[in-house]
């Protein structure tokens, strides 16, 4: 039987078929991003990709993805 592969939402990299849509190290990623943005709410998304050591595109995929509320927050800054 032919093993099903799709591509991490995130990353766009083939990945093994599991219960989850993204590939671990974009799981691992968003977790470490969520958190940084739980103790830092009011950080901008430079300033995320910095401190986590996460790609900008990346953390903007997050955000698109909506993988965390920080265009809600940003929204309301402006």
């Amino acid at each position: 039987m032919k093993e099903f592969v799709r591509n991490c939402r995130l990353c766009k990299e083939p990945m093994k078929s599991s219960p989850f849509m993204m590939c671990p190290t974009c799981l691992k990623d968003s977790e470490q991003v969520r958190n940084f943005i739980q103790k830092n709410p009011q950080v901008s998304l430079a300033e995320i990709s910095r401190y986590t050591n996460v790609p900008f595109e990346k953390v903007e995929g997050m955000v698109f993805l909506g993988h965390n509320r920080k265009v809600e927050l940003e929204s309301e800054l402006y």
